[in-house]
């Protein structure tokens, strides 16, 4: 990810606030819906935009602010990961974490981010990556690379992925 879509995400969380604090009932209604998924417990005019940003990190499916803005800052993999080579035949795409995870455990199969949007897709392109399909890191992540069970392994393989395609394309 870039600088660019951390923008994106700041816009996108004080067009949320925004809309929590409107007079329209609708707008209102929907920023109060995303603030409830966080099971904030803080009164609703006291929301800020610390937790307007918390909200969007958790729909980007980070686990808070600043594991989304340090994904924004390293490499970003949504192009790489969407790459013509790299697909397979359908892919079940998702804008919602929550169920792009249900997706790919029901599949068995691998979560990718692209842009503010995931995609699950076999592990075939795990060989395509140079990675085996039962490999470690890979399982220790859970097959999740926009939500890693574990954040070590995820980093082993952002570098390893680093050394192989960003670095020499």
């Amino acid at each position: 990810m870039s600088s660019s879509s951390l923008d994106t995400y700041r816009r996108a969380a004080v067009r949320l606030l925004k809309g929590m604090r409107s007079d329209d009932e609708l707008r209102h209604a929907s920023a109060m819906d995303r603030f409830a998924r966080l099971a904030m417990r803080i009164p609703p005019q006291t929301f800020q935009l610390k937790h307007a940003l918390a909200v969007i990190a958790d729909e980007a499916g980070y686990p808070n602010w600043a594991a989304l803005k340090q994904a924004c800052d390293g490499p970003d993999f949504s192009e790489f990961f969407a790459a013509p080579g790299l697909k397979d035949s359908l892919n079940a795409w998702f804008t919602d974490h929550a169920e792009a995870a249900g997706h790919r455990a029901e599949t068995d199969g691998v979560l990718l981010p692209y842009r503010q949007q995931m995609f699950v897709t076999s592990t075939a392109i795990l060989p395509r990556l140079g990675f085996t399909t039962d490999d470690p890191d890979w399982r220790d992540i859970g097959y999740d690379f926009v939500r890693p069970a574990d954040p070590a392994a995820h980093a082993r393989i952002v570098a390893a992925l680093t050394r192989r395609f960003l670095l020499t394309h």
